[in-house]
């Protein structure tokens, strides 16, 4: 049984704060498998958004020229003139040579990328990439097919502690730059111990009683966000609060907010078992998952 609370709706002006968001290449990691390419559409909007360049690592089994990558990977003659083909070397890490010589990047690749060796895994490659703490990535469940993607809403998954900070940023410059509605998002669990970092917003005690303290929390949350992020004037951002377990609630209210991107920091790992907060909404949120690497308390 969980409980939910109506949204608490602001309207933020804030001065524009200099922060790490700036992307200036987008790195796609494809193999011959059909179900990487959903990762494509998502690439190419990120792409326009941020006036970024486009980067093709491609890792399958079979050796590909560049001039040959464009129609086997499904880019159209078109998008060939911009996209930048890296040099292929099969079964190789798709992260070597890229992400040392390029600066400012986002990887964008499906879960399905490589071998499922494990049921709670992803592919085998996504999670060798993942396994090197990338800085910033975006996840593409292959359900979400290979339609055009665009983003008008997205949720911020934010508990409280300073991890969550580093998403705050990313979510009000790409919200700035889609023109988007941004919902902020705090899962209030029952039975877990509050948090204690230095910096945390608890939430209330009482969560099934709203009318008494969550009011003055809400603004305070709100507050915090505000300091932290770079939103402009009119920005639509709204505050949801959920209680439950983080990974299922978050998902479901990605997928009942009929969001398009979910934002959230991670420690630059993720546990193994299926139920790991990370995975469960990568699995489930039906709409793409930036996952932002956080240092607070590394």
């Amino acid at each position: 049984m969980t409980a939910a609370w109506p949204d608490w709706n602001t309207g933020l002006h804030l001065e524009e704060t200099p922060g790490p968001t700036r992307t200036n290449n987008i790195l796609l990691t494809l193999d011959e498998n059909e179900k990487s390419r959903v990762a494509i559409p998502v690439g190419r909007r990120l792409a326009e958004l941020y006036g970024a360049v486009i980067h093709v690592s491609y890792v399958g089994e079979r050796r590909l020229e560049p001039k040959e990558m464009a129609s086997a990977l499904g880019f159209t003659s078109e998008e060939s003139r911009t996209v930048v083909f890296e040099p292929t070397q099969p079964n190789r890490d798709p992260l070597t040579r890229p992400t040392r010589e390029l600066t400012d990047v986002l990887l964008v690749l499906s879960t399905a990328v490589g071998l499922k060796e494990q049921s709670n895994r992803f592919g085998s490659i996504t999670e060798s990439v993942f396994a090197t703490r990338p800085q910033r990535a975006v996840l593409v469940n292959p359900e979400r097919g290979e339609k055009p993607w665009n983003l008008r809403r997205i949720l911020l998954a934010h508990d409280g502690t300073p991890v969550s900070n580093p998403a705050i940023q990313f979510a009000a410059d790409l919200a700035q730059r889609a023109k988007a509605e941004v919902i902020a998002v705090h899962v209030a669990a029952r039975g877990q111990d509050r948090p204690d970092a230095p910096g945390s917003i608890a939430a209330p005690l009482y969560i099934d009683q709203p009318q008494h303290e969550w009011p003055g929390w809400a603004e305070e949350f709100m507050n915090r966000i505000a300091a932290s992020g770079a939103l402009d004037a009119g920005a639509k951002f709204k505050l949801k609060v959920i209680a439950g377990q983080a990974g299922s609630e978050l998902a479901g209210a990605a997928r009942g907010q009929n969001i398009d991107l979910v934002i959230m920091a991670w420690h630059g790992h993720w546990a193994d078992h299926e139920y790991c907060a990370t995975r469960v909404v990568v699995r489930n949120a039906g709409c793409p998952v930036m996952l932002v690497r956080s240092n607070a308390g590394d």
